[in-house]
């Protein structure tokens, strides 16, 4: 019976955001954010 390679693993990256970044990435309707104020 032949083997099977496994790929290698690769552990998962954690990155983090400020508040600004996060507004940049997902922007407002994803955030809850308008104007720099909590819409929530």
């Amino acid at each position: 019976m032949e083997e099977k390679k496994l790929p290698v693993y690769e552990s998962p990256k954690v990155v983090t955001y400020t508040d600004e970044e996060l507004l940049e990435e997902l922007g407002p309707a994803q955030t809850g954010y308008v104007k720099g104020d909590s819409a929530f």
